[in-house]
């Protein structure tokens, strides 16, 4: 039977109407049977009719250059990625095109052999351009087949050249896509250590750096606090970088750091199992490596044999194609360690200098804090002192000083007078060469530090109606900013710690 809702959906004459009696009696009319044929007609040679199969247009395919079209024939079953690499690369090592090519590439470990035609064409476009010195930004798989071609030595003249053009990319394709950075930071010294360049190549590394700050940091009971503090900033530390109370008050953290590190050291290396740098940095050991890891590199020298030194350090050996590695390891839970020490370092010293910005501190090694504290304590102490020898002169006294010292100076003058007559008056001496441009005394102090340094005579003062107390004063304050510290003591006589250096200041 028909399906009844195909013939209403159809629009059919009519929907087929059962009678009740005629169901029963299991007969259907012959007008019934008719309706039905005539829908089954319809449906199967109006809906379902015939149709002429379109066949599907393929693509017309670009023919490619020949010399592509025989790098291509180099792919083959049986051999690596690597080695087939290799051959295309040295095939098309001066190949040039310029095919208008503005697709988006994204191939993990892309060689030539995973890219399609066009995608080829493209790349090799896009080189010709990089090599005239056309950089132009691009899909990341091709900026990263360029680094494979110069790792194994494809379109240079000799390792020193493709170092030189790694360098080149680095910074200019660096500036447009820094994604090649991290990658191609590791393969450059990488790079130098397998094709034995000058090792001096590799000072500006990140971990030329930590193996200097490492070995400073050896000899840190020698070193000066500012090279201390340099090699502290030259490791991966995170809280000197984000302290803002350490960029705010760098001079007073470095003068506590500084001790407290070379104590902590001295603790370490005279009365623990492992040293200061093996407990807050690393330690020196030897391990397998990969040199060019996550790189398509074709290993052209084939290492049997081979030995590079780094520095003192480091060095990489190979034998039989196994690399390893012999030097100072970096390790992250030490250097937390250190970074722990610097954080309650801090933290002490907020208590003291800022105790409103105060944070916490993890560290709990009871010898420790202790030097901590008792490094503050001398730090304030310093501070305590010099603050108490400075000597501070209201100059709007010093008018009202001088006038009253001009009336004390005349009655005595009259009173001695009165009393007796009058002493022969000594000879006045004849007035001092004028003191240099640059000192900054005037010619009264000048010529009385003159007089007191050389011991020549004194009368001219009171000749000239000048008190030796208000210049003995002038000399001690214009002078402290040089010596931070008073020249001239309570009687009038040059402190013989600076004689020296005061006569270079004044001559005879």
């Amino acid at each position: 039977m028909f399906p009844l809702f195909l013939c209403a959906a159809l629009d059919c004459p009519g929907v087929i109407m059962y009678d009740n009696h005629k169901h029963l009696n299991g007969s259907v009319g012959a007008t019934d049977t008719n309706r039905m044929k005539n829908a089954a007609d319809w449906f199967y040679h109006q809906v379902y009719s015939d149709e002429d199969i379109v066949p599907r247009k393929e693509p017309v395919k670009e023919k490619l250059p020949s010399l592509l079209r025989t790098a291509r024939s180099l792919e083959g079953a049986w051999q690596s990625r690597e080695s087939v690499f290799l051959k295309q690369a040295r095939l098309l090592a001066n190949y040039e095109d310029d095919y208008d090519f503005s697709g988006s590439v994204l191939r993990y470990y892309p060689t030539y052999q995973s890219l399609t035609d066009q995608e080829l064409r493209g790349y090799f476009s896009w080189r010709t351009k990089l090599r005239k010195g056309q950089v132009e930004k691009t899909s990341l798989s091709f900026a990263f087949l360029y680094i494979y071609e110069l790792l194994n030595q494809i379109g240079v003249d000799n390792a020193l050249d493709g170092y030189r053009k790694l360098t080149a990319f680095r910074e200019e394709y660096g500036k447009l896509d820094d994604d090649i950075l991290s990658y191609l930071e590791q393969w450059l010294e990488d790079y130098v250590i397998y094709y034995d360049l000058d090792p001096a190549l590799l000072e500006g590394s990140s971990r030329a750096a930590i193996h200097k700050s490492v070995a400073m940091l050896e000899e840190i009971q020698t070193q000066s606090p500012a090279a201390i503090v340099e090699a502290l900033e030259q490791l991966p530390l995170k809280w000197l970088k984000r302290s803002k109370f350490y960029q705010q008050h760098r001079s007073d953290m470095e003068a506590v750091m500084v001790p407290v590190l070379r104590r902590v050291a001295l603790h370490c290396d005279t009365r623990c199992k492992n040293g200061f740098v093996a407990q807050y940095l690393g330690s020196v050991k030897k391990d397998l490596t990969w040199l060019f890891y996550s790189a398509v590199f074709c290993d052209p020298l084939r290492r049997q044999s081979y030995h590079y030194v780094v520095d003192e350090l480091c060095a990489y050996h190979c034998q039989n194609g196994r690399w390893m590695v012999e030097g100072f390891f970096f390790s992250q839970r030490q250097c937390a360690k250190l970074d722990d020490l610097l954080k309650a370092i801090d933290c002490r010293m907020r208590q003291r200098l800022d105790p409103k910005h105060p944070i916490k501190s993890q560290l709990d090694t009871k010898w420790v804090l202790k030097i901590i504290q008792e490094e503050i304590d001398a730090l304030l102490a310093r501070k305590q002192a010099a603050e108490a020898k400075k000597i501070t002169i209201d100059r709007s006294q010093l008018e009202k000083i001088r006038r009253e010292a001009a009336i004390t100076q005349e009655k005595l003058a009259v009173e001695e007078e009165l009393e007796e007559a009058p002493p022969e008056a000594p000879p006045i001496p004849e007035p001092a060469a004028p003191p240099p441009e640059d000192t900054p005394l005037s010619p009264a102090e000048y010529r009385l530090l003159q007089s007191l340094l050389y011991g020549t005579d004194l009368g001219w003062v009171r000749a000239e109606g000048l008190m030796m107390s208000v210049l003995l004063d002038g000399i001690n304050e214009k002078l402290y900013d040089i010596f931070q510290d008073t020249v001239l003591d309570q009687d009038a006589q040059p402190i013989s710690d600076y004689i020296d250096e005061l006569k270079e200041m004044v001559s005879p």
